[in-house]
């Protein structure tokens, strides 16, 4: 027998097996698919019987020899027949009202995916849901993302009386892997420094433009409170409480405060000419606000002619107008550093712990309200001198 008839017989083998393989693969799929879809049917029927039993144990009437317990037995029914309602409200109350919308609008993409393959999305199958963290990898998505699809199928689930479909192994061995995949490198802003808020102000000290004493008092407080956009941006009037020497802010909600508790920051009085508190006084004078007043602190700006102010309408400054005011301000210090909206928080969280070691590391979490060591040290980047420090005490 030559070579090529040896070939040809074993690529003809090999054909034989695949397509063998492909029909046993098909055959079995159609079976678990037939199996799902009568026992789905199994659970909907009993679950519909349980229901209907339920309906009627609340809608029959009875007699009753005293009119008190008729009373109260239309009392119970009205009340049982809300109770479901009532329920979902209280334990969507759990959790925040992004998270609330975060879950929902992830289930919904769930729904979508599994209602275009013939599947219920509610009682969801750990097959299924296998399937559709798999296709999200797939597409590139992150473990964030995966992780997010989980949450939310697991939420939705026991909102409803649910067993939880993602306590699986097939579902958390994919978890385990997207961890595993690899990440896009993250580009962190530069932080912000003394030196260029002090060349900042420097450069406005005599300016009576709202607009830019506004973009300073913002960047200023950033800087010393530590505070993210939505904080900043979130700020009353009435949550700022002026002292001599000091003031205090009143953040009222935090991204890590999730259960709406509030917190303070205190912020002394500086020694420079981008003192936070001289800053914020020469805001408030120019732009005429009452610091009693409910109204949002920092609102866009806008021109009349020769008026400057702030709008009337009770908005916050959107966060593409802070990001293009504050960052083009700092441009003109920064030259060609790579500055964001976090960049007053990194750089004042950074100076904090650099430039002495009294600032103790339970001021610096609660002043940033970081909740882990973890999340404080993403946001601090040590000097040389510092990092020196640990080989110099080696004793050798």
């Amino acid at each position: 027998m030559d070579a090529e008839t040896k070939r040809l017989i074993q690529v003809e083998i090999q054909n034989t097996i695949t397509d063998s393989q492909n029909t046993m693969m098909t055959e079995i799929k159609n079976l678990i698919t037939s199996e799902m879809s009568s026992m789905q049917r199994q659970n909907q029927a009993i679950a519909d019987k349980q229901l209907s039993k339920i309906e009627e144990s609340l809608t029959d009437t009875y007699k009753f020899k005293k009119r008190g317990n008729e009373e109260q037995f239309k009392h119970n029914t009205k009340v049982l027949s809300k109770l479901p309602g009532t329920c979902a409200i209280i334990f969507c109350a759990r959790s925040s009202e992004n998270t609330c919308k975060s879950y929902s609008n992830g289930f919904k993409k769930w729904q979508r995916f599994i209602s275009a393959q013939g599947h219920s999305a509610l009682p969801a199958h750990p097959v299924h849901i296998a399937l559709y963290l798999t296709h999200l990898l797939d597409s590139g998505a992150s473990s964030n993302t995966v992780n997010l699809a989980v949450y939310c199928i697991k939420w939705v689930h026991g909102l409803n009386g649910y067993s939880d479909p993602t306590d699986n192994s097939f579902v958390k061995n994919l978890q385990e892997s997207a961890k595993r995949r690899a990440k896009p490198k993250t580009c962190r802003k530069d932080p912000v420094t003394p030196e260029m808020l002090i060349k900042l102000c420097e450069m406005f000290k005599s300016s009576s433009d709202l607009l830019v004493v506004r973009d300073l008092t913002m960047i200023l407080l950033s800087f010393a409170g530590f505070l993210r956009y939505d904080e900043i941006s979130s700020l009353c009037c009435q949550d700022v409480k002026i002292f001599d020497g000091y003031f205090s802010i009143k953040i009222t909600k935090s991204k890590t405060d999730q259960y709406r508790h509030g917190d303070e920051i205190l912020i002394a009085e500086g020694s420079t000419i981008a003192c936070p508190l001289k800053m914020l006084q020469r805001y408030l004078r120019l732009a005429k606000i009452n610091i009693s007043s409910d109204h949002f602190l920092f609102k866009q700006v806008y021109r009349s002619k020769k008026t400057c102010a702030l709008i009337h309408k009770n908005k916050k400054i959107s966060y593409t107008a802070a990001k293009a005011n504050m960052v083009s301000k700092l441009k003109l210090v920064g030259g060609s550093a790579d500055f964001g909206l976090h960049s007053m928080r990194s750089g004042g969280a950074t100076q904090a712990a650099n430039a002495s070691l009294s600032v103790g590391d339970r001021c610096l979490k609660r002043h940033g309200r970081w909740k882990t060591d973890s999340s404080k040290d993403r946001y601090i980047a040590d000097s040389v001198e510092k990092r020196l420090e640990v080989s110099k005490r080696l004793g050798i």
